[in-house]
């Protein structure tokens, strides 16, 4: 790990989750400080995930302090342990909202978000029913399903904030030629997609399918960029989550993200293209 990249990804996502618990409980940064003999300085870069050499022992003295015990000492106490290693794994067993929070948790911060998508819509820009389609394709409980689509939703309010990140998708034409769930849930998908499009934060560019060889055949990743700290990687698997935190596997993925965006059409000829595919689905009902 480089001394440039001082706050890797597994003690930020650390950083966060301590603070979160911490301000659940009522706590105070100087209340909890005081009662370890911590300073206000060595408390705030801990939940900054600018402390990487904070042990094991230390977190488990500060959530005995804050009294969480159960599931969530065991969770982060686990993240505690893995905070060291070279990319940092999430997996997901029986909470989903467990493995999406570290994610979440830089979405919400970061000031530039690109999203390469070259099989499915973003999750930020898909309806409920082409959420529904996709959950019942990819085998999830019946019993999950309404929750999964709740939290997707609760994560598009993202869209809504006051200042919200500068957000860049790119998809692929021949993914959204797929009718999903139905041409009529397909159709209303894409007319979704083009009209969050003309929001002035959110940039939709689509790579045609005669650019046959790309690089977002690469499979799908996100790519967030930050005020004041390193970018963040984060690919999503089916049972887990991946935050790649080598600077240079990192540096890779932004050139991926930028040379797909140089392969896809401008915002314009891509708005123009989503509009007439969903025209086609609507024929074609």
């Amino acid at each position: 790990m480089t001394v440039a990249r001082k706050a890797a990804v597994g003690a930020r996502g650390l950083g966060m989750e301590l603070r979160r618990l911490r301000e659940r409980a009522n706590l105070s940064m100087e209340r909890v400080g005081t009662v370890l003999g911590w300073s206000p300085n060595t408390m705030s870069r801990l939940e900054r995930g600018l402390r990487p050499d904070t042990t094991p022992e230390e977190v488990s003295a500060l959530l005995a302090t804050m009294a969480i015990v159960g599931t969530d000492r065991d969770r982060v106490m686990r993240m505690a342990i893995g905070v060291a290693d070279q990319g940092w794994w999430e997996v997901n067993n029986a909470n989903m909202s467990d493995q999406a929070r570290t994610y979440l948790g830089f979405e919400t911060r970061a000031s530039r978000i690109i999203n390469i998508e070259p099989l499915l819509v973003p999750g930020l820009l898909q309806t409920p029913e082409y959420m529904f389609a996709l959950m019942m394709a990819f085998g999830v409980d019946k019993s999950q399903i309404t929750g999964r689509i709740a939290r997707r939703l609760h994560r598009q309010e993202l869209l809504d904030r006051w200042q919200p990140p500068g957000l860049t998708f790119v998809m692929c034409e021949a993914a959204l030629r797929q009718p999903i769930g139905g041409h009529g849930v397909m159709a209303r998908q894409l007319r979704h997609v083009a009209q969050q499009a003309e929001r002035r934060h959110v940039s939709v560019r689509l790579i045609p399918t005669r650019v046959a060889a790309h690089p977002a055949l690469q499979g799908a990743f996100a790519l967030l960029n930050f005020v004041d700290e390193p970018t963040v990687v984060f690919i999503e698997g089916r049972s887990s989550g991946m935050f790649p935190d080598s600077p240079d596997e990192v540096e890779e993925y932004r050139v991926v993200a930028e040379r797909s965006i140089d392969c896809a059409l401008a915002e314009q000829e891509s708005c123009e293209l989503l509009l007439a595919i969903a025209e086609e689905m609507e024929r074609a009902r």
